[in-house]
């Protein structure tokens, strides 16, 4: 642009001197390449500092107005916000979906609408047995906002329920049930009885028998007491004790649980 303004000026000034002599057009020259070189800078500066007045910094931010305006701090973490609502399928309303679907031969949707309802049945199943769970073991109170109950609603194969219990003197018990395979590596180690072998003469670990069932416990410094029972055909308790003072007071709220209890609600033989 400004090259193009620069021989346009001196096109111009060239046209209105045509008649002048060769020596004197020679100095004319001279001076209007000076004074058009001149004009092309001092344009050229100032459409730099237009520029640069109108340049948006790195802390202008523009509003949903187009307008702009001068942000003063740096962008924080989220402060607010009501996360997301979470809503049960509908049993019987995919059970009905699936059977359609599977009737007009749409197999695929068949199949995720069984998907849905066993996915709902699962945490239906997790919702009752959290209310058969108790409140308070040994003195410590469950934390309401910390139960949970996943599934991966393939068949009762990912359904994990989960309550945690807190006391005085940072005593806190977590429970969950479940899948064994969901919960062996929460368990940490290969459980006695059934399909699982256990043989160790590690001395924080041993094999004891618990209600009736096979079940392994052991000790570490960091983790404190971890107690494990497989029940019937694939389930599992894990409870961790964390800041108990004896296995004498980690078993005797591992006692509060009922196994037969939680077996019959899942419906394990």
């Amino acid at each position: 642009m400004k090259k193009y303004l620069f021989r346009a000026i001196l096109l111009l000034l060239l046209t209105c001197l045509g008649t002048a002599t060769v020596h004197a057009q020679g100095r004319l020259i001279r001076k209007i390449q000076e004074k058009a070189e001149d004009k092309v800078i001092e344009e050229i500066f100032k459409d730099e500092d237009k520029d640069s007045e109108t340049e948006t910094s790195p802390d202008t931010q523009i509003d949903p107005d187009g307008r702009e305006y001068e942000s003063s701090r740096e962008m924080g973490p989220n402060r607010r916000g009501g996360g997301l609502t979470q809503t049960p399928p509908d049993v019987y309303k995919n059970i009905t979906e699936a059977e359609t679907s599977f009737n007009a031969a749409k197999y695929a949707e068949a199949k995720s609408a069984v998907r849905q309802a066993l996915w709902g049945v699962e945490l239906e199943i997790g919702q009752n047995i959290l209310k058969s769970l108790p409140e308070s073991v040994e003195g410590m109170k469950y934390a309401a906002g910390q139960d949970r109950v996943t599934s991966s609603g393939i068949g009762f194969v990912g359904l994990v329920i989960q309550r945690v219990y807190e006391g005085k003197s940072d005593m806190e018990l977590r429970t969950s049930i479940g899948n064994d395979a969901a919960l062996l590596g929460l368990a940490g180690m290969y459980m006695a009885g059934g399909m699982y072998m256990h043989s160790t003469d590690d001395a924080d670990q041993k094999s004891i028998r618990f209600q009736g069932h096979n079940a392994t416990i052991r000790y570490d410094d960091y983790d404190g007491y971890t107690l494990g029972v497989p029940f019937g055909q694939s389930s599992m308790l894990v409870l961790n004790g964390k800041n108990f003072d004896s296995e004498n007071d980690f078993m005797a709220a591992a006692n509060n649980f009922d196994v037969e209890k939680i077996k019959k609600e899942l419906g394990e033989q």
